[in-house]
């Protein structure tokens, strides 16, 4: 995150209180996003209570998300 200059809060405050989530078909991963200037995207994993991140990246295009849901493979949970 810090390479990405992603802050943890950012991060969390996107697992919580998403604008959107969806389900990654081909890994099984939960996807959340929130929209700030781009869209930040926290790929996570939920295990018990606990929740695992695998990944944080922004977007700036809303298409980018579009497209994965389009095409199936993710789908809005």
């Amino acid at each position: 995150m810090a390479k990405r200059n992603i802050k943890a809060e950012d991060v969390m405050r996107t697992v919580e209180a998403p604008n959107a989530r969806a389900l990654d078909t081909m890994t099984g991963h939960f996807i959340a996003m929130t929209k700030n200037n781009k869209w930040l995207i926290v790929v996570y994993d939920v295990h018990g209570k606990n929740v695992e991140i695998v990944t944080v990246y922004e977007v700036s295009r809303k298409t980018q998300i579009e497209n994965r849901l389009k095409g199936g493979r993710w789908v809005e949970v």
